[in-house]
């Protein structure tokens, strides 16, 4: 495993000192999303709610793309089945052009409150996940060991993996945003967990896709 590269995540947490460096937000209103391309759930129709917004930059490589903004259905109560990257019941928003205007958009089931989220230090997580295979450390352990907030690294699967796949070539997504309900307490269960992936060989707007599993 020497020399292999690096799984390399970085820690979000809160800010509060306006001098800080902000990456992204979770909940709020998001930024540069008209009204026209604010997206809606396939399954019963409605206007989704606003969860996260990242910009590209040394902390998040997002390929082509200058911004994601990522969005779930609450119409339903579940029963669109938001949880699924496919069924259309929340959407990864990919933006090509960072606008940070602020537009009107439709009423949501739910508002977050705005939360600005800095970035930490790259950390790889490689030598510990390699660890965790050969000893044999599954579900909880490895849970409460990355579960955290954080950019890229490895996902931590509450349940069985369901890293998505790529349509292009059937290759495993790459991991972008691992959400937990720690710093905003998003309606996906208590001590849930949502992650976004991104695949690297769909150069279209829909190669972002959204799952979580509940606690």
């Amino acid at each position: 495993m020497a020399g292999a590269a690096p799984l390399s995540s970085r820690a979000l947490s809160r800010l509060e000192g306006d001098g800080d460096s902000v990456v992204g937000s979770f909940g709020g209103h998001p930024r540069g999303v008209r009204a026209h391309v604010w997206p809606r759930c396939a399954v019963c129709g409605a206007p989704m709610c606003h969860m996260a917004q990242f910009d590209a930059g040394p902390w998040l490589d997002l390929g082509p793309w200058a911004r994601l903004t990522v969005f779930i259905c609450h119409a339903t109560g579940g029963r669109c089945e938001d949880w699924d990257p496919w069924k259309g019941a929340n959407k990864v928003l990919l933006q090509r052009l960072r606008d940070d205007n602020l537009y009107d958009g439709p009423p949501t089931v739910r508002v977050y409150r705005r939360v600005r989220l800095g970035a930490g230090s790259p950390v790889d997580e490689r030598d510990w996940v390699r660890t965790m295979g050969e000893q044999g450390v599954v579900g909880r352990a490895a849970s409460e060991r990355l579960r955290f907030d954080k950019l890229g690294g490895a996902p931590a699967w509450l349940h069985s993996d369901d890293t998505p796949r790529s349509k292009v070539n059937a290759s495993p997504m790459r991991l972008i945003l691992q959400m937990t309900t720690q710093i905003v307490a998003f309606d996906i269960t208590r001590g849930g967990v949502a992650w976004v992936f991104i695949d690297p060989a769909d150069p279209g707007e829909d190669a972002g896709r959204l799952v979580w599993q509940g606690g």
